[in-house]
């Protein structure tokens, strides 16, 4: 579904800008369980339970007071029990209204929650979701105004104050989950100097956030954050350190060739890993290694 306009018309929403628009699920005709991705971002509050969300591996039940965002290309599985109607609202744009705008050349960037599984939701209070509705119906009143230049910025303008309310609600997040986040960072960083131990058996290949982000069940992104509020280094930063920790201890040893090391650290080729090993330690792993 790449248009808002296939959207309305498929759910029997009205719409008036082609490239935003406003939707109550309470409005709506009874939705039917499918799979469906978007070619438009999608800001979705939930407010009661009727059934579950499948998004990417993961199933999520419509908890009341819960947002959640997807982005372009993404997909969804809808699975509600019978007989049930969501109650949700919705505020669809497409990417052609931020096109050429600092929000729309940076907003996956700057709002990483675009990226964040369903289960990974934004849990918020009833006076945060007073502060969301009153968003819509400033965004819903706008859109109802004549197209101009000035129309098109307040739209962006109001997009964008969202955004940056529900960033700040995901930080309050982080750290309201604080002992949970702590034990899934203990158990990244076990696992991680466990790595190479338990690659002996397989191909051995470089570890990445993605592997340690499944292994804990969470999407790469939402990982990435959730480790940078706990440790104030990224997961790709301990990710690097640890790496090249293991290459300097096996450089140390007098028996052990640069092609033999970058192998057995999962580098495609030696020459990768000269080039990692270089830019971390500001020489070659040749010129380390002649030190000892």
């Amino acid at each position: 579904m790449s248009t808002i306009a296939e959207y309305n018309e498929k759910f029997g929403f009205e719409g008036v800008n082609p490239l935003i628009n406003v939707v109550d699920f309470n409005e709506t005709v009874q939705l039917k369980n499918e799979t469906l991705s978007f070619g438009f971002y999608i800001i979705k509050l939930k407010n009661k339970y009727c059934g579950d969300i499948a998004y990417g591996h993961t199933h999520y039940d419509y908890t009341d007071g819960s947002i959640f965002c997807i982005a372009p290309g993404q997909e969804i599985t809808i699975d509600l029990k019978e007989y049930e109607k969501p109650s949700s609202v919705c505020l669809l744009f497409h990417p052609n209204l931020i096109h050429g705008t600092e929000l729309g050349m940076h907003i996956l960037d700057r709002f990483p929650f675009f990226s964040y599984n369903s289960n990974e939701a934004l849990y918020i209070s009833e006076e945060e979701k007073q502060f969301f509705m009153e968003s819509m119906n400033r965004i819903r009143q706008e859109i109802k105004q004549e197209a101009t230049t000035h129309n098109k910025n307040l739209l962006r303008l109001n997009i964008e104050l969202l955004l940056e309310y529900l960033l700040r609600l995901y930080d309050r997040q982080f750290e309201s989950r604080s002992p949970l986040n702590k034990e899934a960072t203990n158990k990244f960083q076990q696992q991680l100097h466990e790595y190479y131990i338990h690659q002996e058996d397989k191909e051995i290949v470089l570890p990445t956030v993605e592997h340690f982000a499944n292994l804990s069940g969470y999407s790469a992104k939402y990982f990435s954050e959730l480790v940078k509020k706990d440790t104030g280094k990224s997961a790709q930063d301990l990710i690097t350190s640890y790496v090249l920790d293991v290459a300097v201890k096996k450089l140390q040893q007098q028996n052990s060739s640069i092609k033999e090391v970058a192998y057995e650290l999962g580098f495609q080729y030696p020459q990768h890993f000269t080039r990692f090993f270089s830019k971390q330690m500001g020489c070659s792993p040749k010129e380390y290694k002649n030190k000892f």
